[in-house]
């Protein structure tokens, strides 16, 4: 009997020194390989979206998942302001086809200011569009908006299986019902893809923009529904997110990484990192009411398409050589967005719905600048200044994504 004790004992501590030469060999391999290339990134971790296709069936109400905030998609083929509708089109999540045969990318590389990153390629907008889409179907990641016309690319509303709390029973109930758990938050990203200043080149922007789900009280304190609210850009995501695609595109590894490095050096000590300073002023000239910015013209366009771009809007049509953009946006006054909801069972789970549609108007966004400076300034749909409650806001909108 303790012969077999020793000959169990012994093989008890050959198992466990075995277990030991193991794991450090995994992290002596991590170690060479670098930790983001030895292990999976747990940084974004979003659902696997059911592949699309041509007949894939959903929800009117989810069809655009936006959420019916004058941020819904123009119908695919009425890409210019002069051929949209003013009806709201159902839409289709859309994909490339899987026989496409993808261009080779090369020359990808990481352009950057002092707030802003972007990838330049040094193919045409035409070429790399294929290869931005398949980027998203690796992803797992539905399109509700593809429009060359513009340059732009938007995605589904996504929610971060990474920011779910990781303890014993989320595991076991994940495991059994899928989807049991979700975020109080949703993610969107979206691509904007125009021709670069070298020529034959392309610069690609990623912007990313949140929504977060917080309740409102009825006039007597009771719980009544659940609302989603903007909560901005998260410069983390982004950068990650731009990581992944320019690896990708063929970039290298180590430049990719480049994109993340500083992207959480500005937080402070509470975690948060300070708001960035608008680079656009509100100003006040000949009586009217526009922004302000110490750019050149070019710089000044990027700065509204991104600003555009990160805020939301549904820009149906751009000319730069006019510097236009056409845009739509569904303005409340403050009084009517906190009047109280009729609340509904399902609005925790129908994050997308709305009780009824807000008005839609047409506005013009107006870049002109030289070579030192640049003003934006607001237009109604004729081309005229607006300078009504709604051209502020839309002025103020920009000016707070304008870093």
């Amino acid at each position: 009997m303790m012969a077999q004790f020793l000959t169990l004992n012994s093989n008890h501590k050959r198992l466990g020194m075995t277990s030991v030469l193991l794991a450090m060999a995994v992290l002596t391999g991590c170690s060479a390989l670098g930790v983001d290339e030895a292990l999976p990134d747990q940084r974004l971790i979003y659902k696997q979206q059911r592949e699309a296709g041509v007949n894939l069936e959903i929800p009117p109400d989810l069809a655009g998942s936006t959420f019916n905030d004058a941020l819904d998609i123009p119908a695919t083929g009425s890409a210019t302001f002069s051929q949209y509708s003013d009806t709201r089109a159902q839409q289709q999540p859309q994909v490339a086809a899987n026989n496409a045969v993808l261009p080779t990318v090369e020359n990808v590389a990481l352009k950057r200011t002092t707030t802003d990153r972007w990838l330049e390629i040094q193919v045409s907008p035409q070429q790399v569009w294929p290869k931005l889409v398949a980027f998203w179907r690796e992803q797992g990641i539905l399109l509700v908006e593809q429009n060359p016309a513009v340059g732009l690319m938007r995605t589904d509303w996504l929610d971060n299986r990474a920011e779910i709390r990781k303890d014993f029973v989320t595991r076991m109930m994940s495991k059994v019902i899928a989807g049991a758990y979700s975020t109080g938050n949703r993610d969107q990203y979206s691509l904007q893809i125009e021709e670069s200043t070298r020529s034959g080149a392309t610069d690609i922007h990623l912007h990313h923009r949140g929504m977060t789900e917080k309740l409102r009280n009825t006039a007597i304190g009771d719980v009544g529904q659940t609302i989603w609210e903007p909560s901005g850009s998260d410069a983390a995501k982004e950068a990650e997110m731009l990581r992944r695609l320019m690896v990708f595109l063929g970039g290298s590894k180590s430049a990719a990484q480049a994109v993340t490095a500083n992207a959480g050096a500005a937080e402070t000590a509470s975690g948060t990192a300070p708001a960035p300073t608008s680079r656009a002023k509100l100003v006040t000239e000949n009586g009217e009411q526009r922004l302000l910015l110490a750019e050149e013209l070019r710089s000044a366009w990027r700065l509204t398409g991104s600003a555009l771009d990160r805020a939301g809007f549904a820009v149906e049509d751009r000319d730069q050589s006019h510097g236009l953009f056409y845009v739509r946006y569904a303005g409340k006054d403050e009084a009517e967005k906190s009047a109280p909801t009729k609340p509904s069972w399902g609005s925790r789970l129908a994050f997308w719905r709305k009780d009824e549609l807000d008005p839609i108007q047409k506005y013009q966004i107006q870049v002109t600048g030289t070579a030192t400076e640049s003003r934006v300034s607001v237009l109604d749909a004729n081309g005229k200044p607006d300078q009504s409650a709604s051209g502020r806001r839309i002025l103020v909108l920009m000016q707070e994504q304008m870093r």
